[in-house]
């Protein structure tokens, strides 16, 4: 599995722009599965879990690893193509393209932590949530997405390595927003 893939084409940025896409790529980076097990995984049907994976195929966001005959029926198996996904500086996005990738991820990473304050009924352990509105100058924000770029090849890196029975690590998730935020944003005052 490659560590990043560039998005260079609105077809790729369609098949991210997909919750459930989304969903099947995250059971696909930790190791490769059929359609059967991902809708297993996902409790997602496996007619709708096929339609889906298709599309990441097609749009080599995800790649056929493997397939086992196994009586009268193949078995493909999937992996994510890559860990990290970035879009090309030189992809032209239509407005409604860029607003649905947002949108997507956006929602994708709220449902996980939702799911994940069910889990822990209510406290996250060691958790981190902020949200800042600043001023920066062209240095912070360098200095920024380098922080950012540090902490994600933290979690690739730690990603690559199978978990094994007297390992201590915890499985963590790591989202981040980092955006010029909009003039509105700069008159509101704190909610009453």
């Amino acid at each position: 599995m490659n560590y990043e893939m560039i998005i260079e084409t609105t077809e790729q940025l369609h098949a991210l722009s997909h919750p459930l896409r989304q969903r099947i790529l995250s059971v696909l980076y930790f190791e490769e599965l059929t359609n059967k097990e991902i809708s297993t995984a996902l409790q997602e049907s496996a007619p709708k879990v096929h339609f889906h994976v298709k599309e990441l195929l097609n749009a080599g966001i995800i790649r056929l690893t493997r397939e086992e005959v196994k009586g009268s029926i193949v078995e493909k198996y999937y992996t994510a193509s890559a860990r990290s996904f970035r879009l090309s500086p030189s992809l032209e996005l239509a407005k409604a393209d860029e607003h649905m990738l947002y949108e997507s991820t956006f929602h994708e990473t709220y449902r996980n932590l939702i799911e994940s304050v069910d889990y822990y009924e209510g406290s996250l352990p060691n958790s981190f949530i902020s949200q800042e509105h600043s001023w920066l100058s062209d240095q912070d924000i360098a200095s920024i997405h380098e922080h950012l770029s540090a902490v994600t090849d933290i979690m690739s890196r730690s990603s690559s390595h199978n978990r094994n029975g007297a390992d201590d690590r915890k499985f963590y998730t790591f989202s981040s927003f980092f955006h010029p935020a909009s003039p509105k944003s700069q008159n509101r005052g704190p909610e009453e």
